[in-house]
């Protein structure tokens, strides 16, 4: 496989990782090895006055020296940071699974069975679709829209979609204390502005291609009909969410209310079963984001019909499930999120690039796209 694991498989790879890198450790002490650090005094542009651009002074020579690899939308030295670190994890892993017996004991033969088990390539591409048949089973099973926002509640341990995100983070005004913070989501494109505004046309077009083709390769019925529809209905989604400017308001973002509160504010959604779903169910005072935007979410959800609902659902787990599953999704997923969106020209590495161009680096050399 050339693509990093994602969510649903996070935590094994985590545990992997600590576990060859205590191994590492173990085998004796080791010396730090450090390299050059400072100021780089040699990356400016001198001959830019930093009245004029200040960026440009001091990153300027660093940024014309850089090339950028096929396989990334830009670079940056954080990066090059995790380029190098991956390699070193990978090469550990290699060796775990190296000496990995037919039942492992210790924990460098659990990692090295994980490790090699996961990148077992002929056991995937003989599995296609059938990896995610227990999802689209389950969304098959749904009978009406709670049985979907149920779904969606177990977004953050398996490849389910959301029209909402939730996380854990400090809460802002109770730094003691952690919050659920619950937030807009439900797009498969980066930003509204791929659906509303007329210069993104071409790429919202590739997108519905995108849909339908892997809705046919997940065996889904009405394929391309069910992908202009789930287009249709992400288009009136982006169009009650917030802007970028919107959420960066951290006053306007902060809406501590009960759980009630919330159903009363964006009724039309299974708020309970969601949570339950999630694991959630003892939280009492999640925090809403873009407030004036749930109700709006929550009627285009219950106003949607199931059979969109349940076609939208299967082709988000397809998506976030495409770059481990065989070749034709691996494929469709990097001519679209790789090529289209990102500018890039090679695979390897590029779910891990892409999710770093959405965070933002600093010494961020782009492709024009």
């Amino acid at each position: 496989m050339t693509t990093t694991f994602n969510r649903a498989l996070r935590a094994g790879l985590l545990l992997s990782t600590i576990a060859c890198a205590s191994i590492a450790l173990g085998d004796g002490p080791a010396k730090p090895q450090y390299g050059a650090w400072g100021l780089d005094v040699a990356g400016g542009d001198p001959r830019t006055k930093p009245g004029d651009d200040f960026f440009r002074y001091a990153n300027g020579s660093w940024l014309d020296k850089t090339a950028i690899p096929e396989d990334k939308p830009g670079y940056s030295l954080r990066l090059a940071m995790t380029d190098r670190t991956e390699g070193r994890v990978h090469d550990m892993l290699d060796s775990a699974a190296a000496v990995v017996g037919h039942e492992p004991h210790d924990i460098q033969g659990k990692a090295g069975a994980f490790y090699k088990s996961f990148m077992d390539e002929k056991r995937v591409e003989s599995l296609g679709a059938t990896a995610i048949a227990p999802e689209l089973a389950a969304i098959r099973a749904a009978k009406n829209a709670a049985d979907i926002a149920t779904l969606m509640g177990r977004t953050n341990d398996d490849f389910y979609g959301t029209l909402f995100a939730t996380f854990i983070d400090i809460d802002l005004k109770d730094p003691k204390r952690y919050a659920l913070l619950v937030g807009q989501a439900g797009l498969g494109l980066p930003d509204r502005d791929y659906y509303l505004k007329p210069e993104f046309a071409a790429q919202k077009t590739k997108y519905q291609a995108y849909v339908g083709r892997l809705l046919h390769l997940a065996g889904w019925a009405d394929a391309d009909a069910n992908a202009k529809a789930i287009v249709d209905l992400e288009t009136r989604i982006a169009d009650a969410s917030w802007t970028k400017a919107q959420q960066r308001d951290p006053i306007a973002t902060y809406n501590p209310m009960t759980v009630a509160e919330l159903e009363t504010l964006a009724p039309g959604f299974a708020w309970r079963a969601f949570f339950t779903a999630g694991e959630l169910a003892k939280v009492d005072r999640p925090i809403v984001a873009e407030k004036s935007a749930f109700p709006k979410l929550a009627t285009i959800f219950a106003a949607t019909p199931l059979k969109t609902l349940q076609a939208w659902m299967a082709f988000s787990v397809a998506d976030n499930a495409a770059p481990y599953l065989s070749k034709p999704f691996v494929d469709a997923w990097f001519e679209l999120r790789g090529r289209t969106l990102s500018g890039q020209q090679a695979l390897q590495g590029a779910l891990e690039a892409w999710r770093a161009r959405r965070r933002g680096r600093r010494l961020w050399r782009r492709r024009p796209l």
